[in-house]
């Protein structure tokens, strides 16, 4: 089944806009997606939708050529991602990042200087053959060690889950959905993820995951 923008949209980049603090609901987000402006949402909210949608087609149309992620390829997207919100659009970040996790500890992402060797290290990682019987273990690890390069200031997650889509539709044949209710699921997944235990991120993206038929 081709990668086609429609079903990304319904299956990941509303829920995954969503998530990040929108104050869109999924109807209205489709209304956006349809070319409406809706009052009471500020023209960022209508911009980051529109921006996220224009990017993965950019995205799938590169790939149409040849299926290899680049470094530059991602910093395309992001840059098309963050076009007219953000300075730092298309640039890896300049500054540390962190976040803290549900006890309070401080999570510290890589370093501003190892985010370029290491985002070649997970491209190459990305192109690489499936060695997992299970494509979901793999796709997670992929996915958890993107999130812990936090190669951006802003927009990993979006970032992070439009790839995490692309891998497994061109390595495993399959869709993968993402929805705003999955926030907390997600959340959850990636903590144990940072204490050791990959396993239920990798449940958390096979359950939603779709052979294509």
């Amino acid at each position: 089944m081709p990668w086609t923008l429609r079903d990304l949209e319904n299956q990941l980049l509303i829920g995954s806009t969503l998530v990040e603090g929108s104050t869109l609901t999924e109807d209205g987000a489709r209304e956006v997606l349809q070319g409406r402006t809706l009052v009471g949402h500020s023209v960022q909210e209508h911009r980051e939708l529109l921006n996220y949608r224009m990017a993965a087609g950019w995205l799938m149309k590169q790939v149409e050529a040849s299926p290899f992620l680049s470094v530059d390829l991602v910093l395309v997207f992001h840059h098309r991602l963050l076009d007219g919100l953000s300075d730092a659009s298309g640039m890896f970040k300049r500054y540390p990042n962190y976040t803290y996790l549900s006890d309070g500890t401080r999570f510290d992402y890589a370093k501003p200087a190892a985010v370029e060797p290491a985002m070649r290290a997970w491209v190459a990682h990305f192109n690489a053959p499936v060695t997992d019987a299970t494509p979901s273990r793999q796709a997670a690890e992929l996915y958890y060690d993107f999130q812990c390069i936090h190669p951006f200031d802003d927009g990993n997650g979006r970032v992070g889950r439009v790839l995490l889509a692309y891998w497994l539709h061109w390595k495993a044949n399959a869709s993968w959905c993402f929805h705003a209710t999955d926030k907390l699921t997600h959340l959850s997944a990636l903590e144990d993820a940072a204490g050791g235990n990959l396993k239920p991120l990798a449940e958390f993206i096979r359950e939603r995951t779709e052979a294509d038929s």
